[in-house]
């Protein structure tokens, strides 16, 4: 649930997560495209990695532990190996990246729509709660019959001959969208919080 804060404390954090996005983003899409390269140097650099956790309770001999340890995840990332399975199968490398791409949509979108930020009428704000639908939809759009085509972004529309289609290309099914239209969008909002209003193509600016 959403915590009450003031419509320019929203807006501030939302700028800073799209930002954050924007620059997470160009460096690890990049890191799993050249993922051949990556693999290619120093291994003892990359294997036995291990992502610090915190301090855990002392475990009882309850049956939800019981069944929890045996789901126990594994601390070790071995990204040599990782890497070496990219090499193997370079065409996932896209779907890779895909998940990344959308993620950063996601929790800028889910983020938006937690503080009523999704409801204004700005088209592009609209694209965007439609993307988030389609990816939660299994990266497919469900765009109803008769619907009026209110979400654009730079010549984008979505429309009803969208149903059922892919938001990003995948498994040889072509997508609405490439990344980086997605991280054009995610530029277009940043501008747009930080008030920039020759970017704002028309609706309610709040």
């Amino acid at each position: 649930m959403a915590t009450n804060m003031s419509g320019e404390s929203v807006s501030q954090c939302t700028l800073h997560l799209i930002e954050e996005q924007l620059q997470v983003l160009p460096i690890s899409v990049a890191t799993i495209l050249q993922a051949d390269e990556v693999g290619s140097v120093e291994s003892d650099l990359l294997s036995g990695l291990l992502l610090k956790r915190k301090p855990r309770q002392q475990k009882t001999g309850s049956a939800g532990n019981i069944v929890a340890e045996e789901a126990h995840p594994s601390e070790e990332i071995d990204f040599h190996e990782a890497s070496e399975y990219l090499r193997e199968h370079p065409l996932e490398k896209m779907d890779y990246a895909r998940v990344l791409v959308s993620n950063s949509l996601l929790s800028v979108g889910i983020y938006m729509r937690d503080h009523d930020m999704a409801s204004m009428r700005t088209p592009e704000f609209q694209f965007l709660g439609h993307v988030v639908n389609a990816l939660l939809n299994n990266n497919r759009f469900k765009v109803n019959e008769g619907y009026i085509p209110m979400a654009t972004f730079d010549g984008l529309v979505i429309d009803s001959s969208l149903n059922g289609k892919r938001v990003f290309a995948e498994k040889g099914e072509e997508g609405f969208l490439e990344f980086g239209d997605a991280v054009a969008l995610l530029q277009w909002l940043s501008r747009y919080l930080r008030g920039e209003k020759r970017f704002v193509s028309g609706g309610d600016a709040g």
